[in-house]
């Protein structure tokens, strides 16, 4: 081993010491086989379409599979987003942009072309292996090329802003996958020099190191590669004795089998997905405030009528029977007397219009036209008085003349 690869090698291992141990401060406790991490794995057969896989690479569980009905590759998650963005294969000019949501939906946004192009002409990135996103750059691998697509949104969207070269090529030429973290890309080289070797690849400067003593089994291909949050490092062999075998290798470098299945032609994941946050509980609809019911105003009580005066006259003295007058002399002339007169009666206020005191109405009329009636009777028998007197006192006269 040369200096320069002695330094190389020292430096890759520094750069993975320090991605184990910014991870232990994310997950302080001792990382377990069974750590959640689920990822968003694309599973191609012998030239056919993919299938998406849910797999929680901690524990091997799936919980859904879904077929796109296109090749996918290249996957990256955005955390920012919530979305996995993956390259779909065979259509129309190249290599498409394609979403995948938390349910599984996918949705195709068009080619990826260079910046500047006006024309969606063929995209530069077909036939990329690998994938990763970090913040809003989407880095693409080819060939030992490295792409960065511009995922602001804006003008250049979806647009190659940046080729780099990665060397030295013998390291990165079969890398097929690689997660992103603190600026680097993670993956796993399977060329003659690497042999299952974790790399470190810089995508600024395209400079590829290998780290010491972090290493996966020996494989024609690892298809997908993801990071745990615990530090280990997910990934899974295409075809290996026959089989496809996903391993986890975790911080002190120990590599154990998490699940395995029929062989691959193609894979690729992206992960670990957050957690989805819980919905903030909705708040109770407010009640409706009661309408304060007005309180009943105290007006002043209707004034009951007073009770009229009653209207029963008072008895009038009858006029006592004159007795006939003493004779006179014949010089003195009887005086006349004076037709009794009729009490006056007190007047009376009118009761006041209310429906309950009709009753009383009716007796105070009745009670009055009853007053009239015998104050008529009464004039009456003082006018029949009046004339007996006269009448009496003429004829008394007449008999002193006659005499």
């Amino acid at each position: 081993m040369s200096t320069v690869d002695g330094v190389t090698r020292a430096a890759a291992t520094v750069a993975v010491a320090g991605l184990v141990g910014a991870s232990a401060l994310m997950a302080p406790m001792a990382a377990r086989a069974d750590e959640s991490c689920l990822v968003v794995q694309a599973e191609t057969g012998s030239y056919g379409k993919s299938k998406l896989r849910w797999l929680d690479v901690g524990s091997g569980t799936t919980s859904r599979v879904t077929e796109p009905g296109y090749r996918l590759n290249a996957l990256g998650y955005s955390a920012t987003r919530d979305l996995v963005f993956g390259v779909a294969e065979g259509l129309s000019r190249g290599a498409h942009a394609v979403t995948i949501d938390r349910a599984g939906k996918t949705r195709d946004l068009g080619p990826i072309t260079r910046a500047g192009n006006r024309l969606p002409l063929w995209s530069p990135v077909a036939g990329v292996t690998a994938g990763a996103i970090g913040g809003d750059s989407w880095y693409l691998l080819r060939n030992g090329t490295l792409y960065t697509v511009d995922l602001t949104p804006g003008e250049r969207y979806l647009r190659v802003i940046r080729t780099v070269f990665l060397r030295p090529i013998s390291l990165a030429h079969d890398v097929n996958d690689f997660a992103y973290h603190n600026g680097l890309l993670y993956g796993v080289s399977t060329t003659w020099r690497g042999k299952g070797a974790v790399i470190t690849i810089d995508p600024e400067t395209g400079k590829v190191r290998e780290a010491e003593d972090a290493r996966f089994p020996p494989a024609d291909v690892y298809g997908s590669v993801v990071l745990g949050r615990d530090g280990a490092l997910y990934a899974t062999a295409n075809r290996i004795g026959g089989r496809s075998v996903l391993y986890r290798l975790d911080r002190s470098g120990q590599v154990t089998v998490v699940l395995s299945g029929p062989p691959l032609a193609g894979s690729d994941a992206a992960g670990c997905l957050t957690a989805p946050e819980p919905e903030p509980p909705k708040p109770e609809p407010p009640k409706p405030t009661p309408t304060p019911t007005p309180s009943p105003t105290s007006k002043p009580p209707s004034p009951s009528p007073s009770p009229s005066p009653s209207l029963s006259p008072s008895p009038s003295p009858s006029p006592s029977p004159s007795s006939s007058p003493p004779p006179s002399s014949p010089s003195s002339s009887p005086a006349p007397t004076s037709a009794p007169q009729a009490m006056p009666q007190p007047p009376v206020s009118p009761p006041r219009p209310s429906r309950s005191a009709a009753p009383r109405e009716r007796k105070e009329v009745a009670a009055e036209v009853d007053a009239h009636a015998r104050t008529k009777e009464k004039r009456r028998w003082g006018l029949t008085a009046l004339v007996l007197i006269l009448g009496g006192g003429a004829a008394a006269g007449a008999v002193r003349r006659a005499r």
